[in-house]
């Protein structure tokens, strides 16, 4: 394990060009390593997946997980760390689902599953705009470029949707993007472990994105 501890501390230096400068990058390492023994804990060769692969994502997640702990954040939610988040979990679910399939896909399956976790990934941006205090205001659209209104037209009908979910789904997505817990955190409230709610948190925005689609508007890839 010892030999990867250099990239805990990549990753770590990495994530820190876009944190306040209050943040110390001794905190963020540690994070890491915490994901690093994760990794080594979880880790099983026969799944068909590169152990650097398996921790890279872990690592950040960890980390990611500490800085949504920290005290700033909870006062102040950041939408950028909200999303970069939520977009390593859905990677990394991806990557790990993929790989324990230990089967060769076809072109056209490799296309689809870009395709899905790219939409995912969009719905998962759409919903970090609501997790900051200081929503877009579309109170004079004529001040916000078109794209920019369209995108907070968007969050607000997603977060809308949110309501449609089942009792579990909803939970999760509420509690990940407006109440500023991390995905242990908000799966532990209903019982479930993490694996199982990174699971779900990808279920859920999939289901959204359908629930989207039927008001007519798309997600942006």
């Amino acid at each position: 394990m010892d030999q990867h501890l250099p990239l805990v501390e990549a990753l770590a230096r990495k994530l820190l060009r876009s944190l306040p400068s209050f943040v110390e990058i001794d905190d963020l390492v540690a994070f890491g390593r915490l994901g690093l023994v994760e990794a080594s804990r979880r880790f099983d060769p026969s799944r068909g997946i590169l152990f650097k692969t398996f921790a890279y994502y872990r690592i950040r997640g960890a980390i990611y997980d500490g800085i949504r702990k920290m005290s700033w954040f909870r006062g102040s939610a950041n939408r950028e760390i909200t999303y970069d988040s939520a977009s390593n979990e859905l990677l990394r679910e991806s990557t790990e689902s993929t790989a324990a399939g230990h089967r060769m896909i076809s072109l056209e399956e490799q296309i689809e599953q870009t395709k899905d976790i790219i939409e995912k990934i969009a719905a998962a941006k759409i919903l970090s705009l609501n997790s900051d205090e200081a929503p877009i205001d579309l109170a004079d659209e004529r001040a916000l470029p078109d794209e920019v209104t369209e995108v907070a037209e968007l969050s607000l009908v997603m977060r809308a949707c949110v309501a449609k979910l089942d009792e579990k789904e909803r939970s999760v997505i509420e509690d990940y993007y407006f109440n500023h817990l991390n995905l242990e955190e908000a799966g532990a409230k209903i019982g479930l472990s993490k694996s199982w709610t990174c699971r779900l948190h990808a279920r859920a925005l999939k289901k959204l994105l359908t629930l989207v689609r039927e008001q007519g508007l798309e997600a942006p890839s």
